[in-house]
């Protein structure tokens, strides 16, 4: 009995021995020791098409240059105790491998002019990451365009550079310059309809650049319902004298009501919109104000 007693503990000590083996080695951290350190341009989504790794960002159209940054990344076990001096160079044939690749959505290259990348770049002794601060023109691109800045690292003070990391085509879409959230109020007719016409306030509307000078829009019916028939309603303005013209895509019988001054007030950026379609028994018309309350997400 006591022999027996002996051999249940010896083997219940050798249960816990290899169990918890086993939940170290489970826990164990990857070892990076033997990783070959390299200089990247590090992506939250790498191209998986062979092509170029792409960011993308999104500006308003402004005076003043529009700042964006990059990273920069010594993906390494350790860091280096000198500093890393990385030398980037705008490289116009990566467009045309990533346009190869995205025959749908392709870019064009951003003019020189509209745009200041600095040449080199330190990563500090004794950190991984560093930012690579780009400024652009943005009234010098068109909202009709989709751009790509190419930038590619030529040099990494003798570091080895990521063979699949180490270019990035920065997609540049730009906003005009009334593109954004706007609060909406206004009065709405339906020939024949008591309840879905009327007034309606409160409401947030978002407009979206659709050309240099123009923006999509929806209306609604009093109840804040969307109103159908309309579809590819637009707003287009004159940028000179501030004046606007209401468009629908799908229905030509939608006209700028001609008794009223649609127009955008660049001062408080307001729009006034006033404008009809269909014919009677059915026709139709609005009067709005969007105000400007901040950019969209």
């Amino acid at each position: 009995m006591k022999k027996e007693n002996i051999l249940k503990g010896v083997a219940f000590m050798l249960s816990v021995t290899v169990l918890t083996s086993c939940l170290k080695n489970k826990n164990e951290q990857p070892d990076f020791s033997s990783t070959t350190p390299v200089v990247e341009i590090p992506v939250g989504s790498p191209m998986g098409d062979g092509s170029v790794n792409s960011l993308s960002t999104s500006l308003v159209q402004k005076d003043a240059a529009s700042d964006y940054v990059f990273y920069i990344n010594y993906a390494a076990s350790t860091t280096k105790t000198t500093d890393i001096k990385v030398t980037l160079a705008v490289n116009p044939a990566m467009i045309d491998n990533y346009n190869a690749a995205h025959a749908d959505a392709k870019v064009t290259i951003v003019p020189s002019t509209a745009f200041s990348l600095p040449s080199t770049i330190t990563i500090p002794a004794g950190q991984r990451r560093v930012q690579v601060p780009v400024k652009f023109v943005s009234n010098l691109l068109s909202p009709d365009i989709t751009y790509g800045l190419p930038v590619t690292i030529t040099d990494a003070s003798g570091e080895v550079i990521s063979k699949n990391f180490a270019s990035v085509v920065i997609k540049v879409a730009v906003r005009n310059k009334y593109d954004g959230v706007y609060s909406f109020k206004g009065y709405v007719f339906r020939e024949g309809d008591p309840v879905l016409t009327g007034n309606f306030s409160g409401l947030s509307k978002d407009l979206v650049t659709n050309g240099a000078n123009a923006l999509d829009f929806s209306q609604v019916w009093s109840n804040g319902g969307g109103v159908a028939g309309i579809d590819g309603l637009k707003i287009n303005v004159n940028p000179t004298t501030n004046k606007v013209t209401m468009t629908s895509a799908s229905n030509a019988t939608l006209q700028n009501d001609p008794a009223y001054d649609n127009r955008y007030d660049p001062a408080t950026k307001t729009f006034y919109l006033s404008f009809k379609w269909g014919t009677s028994p059915a026709t139709r018309s609005a009067t709005d104000t969007l105000t400007y309350t901040g950019l969209r997400p």
